[in-house]
This record gives C-alpha cells, structure tokens and sequence, in this order.
C-alpha cells in the first residue's frame, strides 16, 4: 500500500486468467489423449513431461504461497485500519459528514476485502485443478509402465 489509501497491491498479482486459458486448453488436449500412433497412449516421454508438471507444480505453488501471504498482510492492514476507522466515528465530536466519510471507506475496505479473497480463492482454484491433472497423469503413466 502506498499511505494514500489507494491500490498498489494490483501489479503484484499474477495474472492468472491467460494462464488458466492456456491451462486449460492443455487440459482438454490431455483428455482427448488416447492411444498415439505409435501405441504409447499419447506419453511420449514420460519421465520429461512428468518432470517439467512436477516444477510447474512446484512454481505455481510457490506463486500461491506468496499470494496467500500477501492477501493476509494486506487484510491485517485493513483491519487495523477499520479498528481506527471505528474509534475515530465513536468519538463524541462526531458530525453527519464524518458519518458518510466513515461509510464511503468502510465500503472501500470492504469491496478490497472481498477482491483479494476473490483473487486467492481463483488462484487457489487453478491450483487444486493443476494438482488433479498432475495426479491422473501420474496415475496414466504408472498403469502405463505396468
């Protein structure tokens, strides 16, 4: 954050949507593997391609590890912001204006709020898919090699 109130978190995001596009056009090419022309059920290399999935999992999971940590940073310095909004709106000197300037900034906390928990539950998500393609290729290669 910048002091300002304003947004800075927003170019520290990884841009997930394209990946998750191209994701998952790798996906659906990966369901549509059935037995290649050469009869090796569309594996190819399997100890290359598993080991490329492997430190793309990695990667990405170390992409959401941070994203965690720095959704829950951001979050405490909004919560201690709400803490002084709400003591500063308690006072006794209160007046209307303070009233709606209160509201306006309680609801800009609020949308933020809602916008990282969005933002991680997204990345969350394309992770959990990634961990469940990586487990069916794994279980394809393993009942390949048998």
């Amino acid at each position: 954050r910048d002091g300002t109130g304003g947004d800075v978190w927003d170019e520290n995001v990884p841009r997930t949507a394209p990946r998750n596009a191209a994701d998952a056009a790798v996906a659906d090419d990966d369901e549509d593997e059935d037995e290649g022309e050469d009869g090796d059920y569309g594996l190819g290399d399997v100890s290359g391609t598993m080991a490329e999935e492997v430190q793309t999992l990695f990667e990405e999971e170390e992409r959401l590890l941070n994203m965690h940590m720095n959704v829950i940073q951001e979050n405490a310095e909004l919560l201690t912001e709400e803490g002084r909004l709400l003591q500063q709106i308690q006072g006794n000197d209160v007046v209307d204006y303070d009233i709606d300037d209160y509201a306006a900034r309680l609801d800009e906390i609020l949308r933020r709020k809602m916008q990282l928990i969005g933002i991680l539950q997204q990345q969350l998500s394309g992770f959990r898919d990634h961990l469940r393609q990586e487990e069916s290729a794994s279980k394809r290669a393993g009942s390949a090699a048998m």
